[in-house]
């Protein structure tokens, strides 16, 4: 099946000169037959998915199994996504005072949030943002506060928020500015911003064939960042940008080595222990990743933390 697209301009400073990176296919999910074409912009560096999914084929291209992810992974897997959420929790606690109200916007299902309640200072206010009413409704059971809302459009207080937390999220959205702008309007002064996100800047990227790259998502990525590009985009709407920090991203390799043996009969049979659900993968995607750093002090994956 193919679905309808429309032809966009570079989201973060309008421009339509772009030059050729990489096409992709929907390799996970297989919702579509289209090809994706990937595109540098020539003024500002972001790279972005040109001919972008329509809006109304979003149920298409997130399909319910998308967001029952974790279930997937196994016990020792999501032990590990546990020890990775604790210590994002001990950095909040390094930069929130006490009585602060944070937001994580599109928190799926959740698992920050809960950390950040379970081990977080109990003073906090902390508050999830989600489209999905489902997951709202499960979190909420779950005693989170919730807003059922798209952030650009979130009915909020202007200057009440320490810390807005986008976790894997704006490389999903068709304005990242808007969202940008949206938080650095409920931030305080010396309000936060988080972001974590891929990065067009790894070795595996290029270690593979163009179109197998675990890190485009087809179609689901729309906006990709270098952490130049990022730190442009949120100076842009008057935050100051911290320096990018490298993340180990197994996911990444595990996404784009299951791409690569997908079409090859003679090597299906490997996808499932390159998956990210197979913990002697993991760990050779952590040394890959780790190497990569420390050689080249990047990987496919990157925090920056700009303040207001």
């Amino acid at each position: 099946m193919r679905i309808d697209t429309v032809e966009v301009a570079c989201s973060t400073c309008g421009s339509r000169e772009a030059d050729e990176v990489g096409r992709s296919r929907d390799y996970e999910f297989e919702t579509c037959d289209n090809e994706f074409i990937f595109v540098c912009c020539r003024a500002c560096g972001l790279t972005y998915l040109r001919n972008r999914p329509a809006l109304d084929t979003l149920g298409f291209i997130y399909p319910p199994s998308y967001y029952r992810y974790a279930a997937y992974l196994g016990p020792v897997t999501t032990r590990l996504r546990g020890i990775v959420q604790g210590a994002r929790v001990r950095m909040i606690r390094a930069m929130l005072p006490a009585g602060a109200t944070g937001m994580e916007v599109g928190c799926g299902e959740g698992q920050l949030l809960q950390a950040i309640k379970a081990d977080g200072d109990p003073s906090w206010r902390v508050i999830g943002v989600d489209i999905s009413p489902d997951a709202c409704a499960a979190l909420r059971q779950a005693g989170l506060e919730m807003q059922c809302a798209q952030f650009e459009a979130l009915d909020w207080p202007e200057g009440t928020v320490d810390l807005v937390i986008m976790n894997q999220v704006i490389e999903h959205l068709a304005d990242p500015r808007a969202c940008v702008a949206k938080a650095t309007m409920l931030l305080r002064p010396g309000g936060y911003l988080m972001i974590e996100t891929p990065s067009v800047e790894s070795w595996d990227r290029d270690w593979v064939p163009r179109d197998r790259w675990g890190g485009w998502h087809c179609p689901r990525h729309w906006s990709l960042y270098t952490g130049e590009s990022l730190a442009r985009l949120l100076e842009q709407q008057g935050l100051r940008a911290g320096k990018a920090e490298y993340l180990l991203s197994p996911f990444v390799w595990a996404h784009s080595m299951q791409n690569v043996v997908r079409d090859r009969p003679a090597w299906r049979w490997a996808s499932g222990l390159l998956s990210e659900a197979s913990v002697p993968a993991l760990v050779v995607y952590g040394v890959l990743d780790t190497v990569q750093r420390w050689v080249r002090g990047r990987t496919s994956n990157m925090r920056v933390i700009a303040r207001k």
